[in-house]
């Protein structure tokens, strides 16, 4: 065990360049308190945007769905207005049609009238005749001064002749009596057929004006159902509109998404060539190394057993597994013995600290443990300046030595400023394994561990995760 954590710190040495320039350039360039620290868009950046993408995806997908439900009720309105100006103009049209029928019998009854009229006037003018006719007669009676019977009398030839004239006086006298009579009556019909026609005339006329007062109303209806309708269509094509700007802005993220998914994916292809390529290198230099450790032995063994005080390589202080305890969510506590947490998560000094620091005294050394199970992805393991200072020395972005662990891709966990890390990138350590000691590397003014908890590449509050 102690030859092969060797043989790694060795090789780590020796590949230290290539994983600051590869691994760790596909990973956020991190400092002290988790920033980035180059404008170049990291996969964190990438992932965190992704996940931005998606939110707005879906609040996109929401308001579209509004609008469509929203357009949907709209065009069930209009379907409303527009069959119930249908029926409106059914029934305009049938008030148009019996007001056409009113129109035709007013004009029918006034003709009549005119016709009635004409008749009264011909019979008057018949009867004003007869009767002046007749008032001749009397006058020329009267003028003679005979007296009537006496002149039928004296003036007959005979009993015959006499009995012939009296009963043609009655005669005359009969049809002057029945033909006034009946010119009366027939004036008297006609003058009440006027009259009923009047009547009738009058009646029609204040039907047709109920009917055009009727048909006015349901014009007016339907103009109000109309500026109804337009301002439905104009909701309708309103909605519409913000509907197919909404689906231009989801297509526009979209296809922001798919360009962020192949530089994702780009920066995992290029992690997995550096992986494979200081996979390779790592296993060069270990048969290497381990021919040299082997050899170094030896030749200890020899000058042990030439000085007559043999002796073993000594191993790490601290065991390989700690026994942890996860909390709820799973995560375990990443500093074993040590509780004291120095800085929190949040702002500090202008900007955020996104993990918490594990800062108790006689803390250097310590074992730093993986808090879940996961694969190391990258891994710092060259800083040399394991020393309190107030300023960055460069190494690991700030960081100094540190190993980045991903958990089933959504979760990932950074522990930073160890005094040397013990796992390479690509081994699957599992919750409790000894992942290096705690240091004071990088951007450290005391030794300590600091400890990040991120979400799709997004820090989160590790309190909210792990306790002491």
């Amino acid at each position: 065990m102690y030859k092969l954590k060797y043989a790694r710190k060795v090789l780590s040495f020796l590949t230290c360049s290539v994983l600051s320039v590869g691994i760790i350039t596909a990973y956020p360039h991190l400092s002290n308190d988790g920033t980035n620290a180059e404008a170049a868009r990291t996969i964190a950046e990438i992932q965190e945007q992704r996940k931005a993408n998606a939110e707005k995806i879906a609040a996109l997908e929401d308001k579209i769905s509004v609008l469509e439900g929203d357009k949907t009720q709209e065009k069930q309105q209009a379907a409303f207005l527009e069959e119930q100006i249908d029926i409106i103009q059914e029934n305009i049209n049938l008030l148009n049609a019996e007001l056409e029928s009113l129109s035709n019998d007013i004009k029918t009854t006034e003709t009549n009238i005119i016709n009635l009229d004409n008749d009264i006037i011909t019979q008057q003018t018949a009867i004003d005749e007869n009767i002046e006719l007749f008032k001749k007669r009397l006058c020329t009676m009267y003028m003679s001064n005979n007296d009537t019977s006496a002149s039928i009398v004296l003036g007959s030839s005979s009993f015959y002749d006499m009995m012939s004239r009296v009963q043609m006086i009655n005669r005359i006298a009969e049809y002057d009596d029945k033909l006034i009579d009946e010119l009366v009556t027939t004036i008297e019909s006609l003058e009440q057929s006027k009259t009923d026609l009047e009547r009738e005339k009058l009646n029609l006329t204040m039907k047709l004006d109920e009917q055009k007062k009727r048909k006015e109303e349901k014009d007016a209806e339907i103009a109000v159902l109309n500026e109804k309708m337009k301002d439905t269509q104009y909701e309708i094509d309103r909605l519409a509109r913000e509907q197919a700007e909404l689906e231009r802005d989801k297509a526009d993220v979209e296809a922001e998404q798919i360009q962020l998914q192949a530089e994702e994916d780009a920066w995992y292809a290029e992690i997995e060539r550096q992986r494979q390529e200081a996979q390779r290198l790592w296993e060069e230099e270990q048969k290497r190394k381990q021919e040299q450790l082997l050899l170094q032995q030896q030749q200890q063994q020899q000058q042990n057993n030439n000085s007559g005080n043999a002796s073993t390589p000594v191993a790490p202080s601290q065991p390989s597994y700690i026994p942890v305890t996860p909390s709820q969510s799973g995560f375990a506590w990443p500093a074993p013995g040590f509780s004291y947490i120095s800085s929190y998560f949040g702002p500090r000094w202008g900007r955020n600290h996104n993990g918490i620091d594990v800062g108790d005294g006689g803390i250097m050394g310590g074992a730093c443990v993986a808090s879940q199970s996961g694969t190391v992805i990258a891994v710092v393991n060259c800083c040399t300046h394991n020393f309190a200072k107030n300023y960055s020395c460069g190494c690991g972005g700030g960081y100094g030595n540190y190993v980045l662990i991903s958990h089933d891709g959504t979760y990932s966990t950074i522990y930073a400023h160890m005094t040397s890390a013990w796992v390479s990138v690509g081994d699957y350590v599992k919750q409790g394994d000894t992942i290096g000691s705690i240091g004071c590397t990088g951007h450290s003014t005391g030794a300590h561990l600091h400890f990040e908890i991120r979400v799709n590449g997004v820090a989160q509050n590790p309190l909210n995760y792990v306790g002491p």
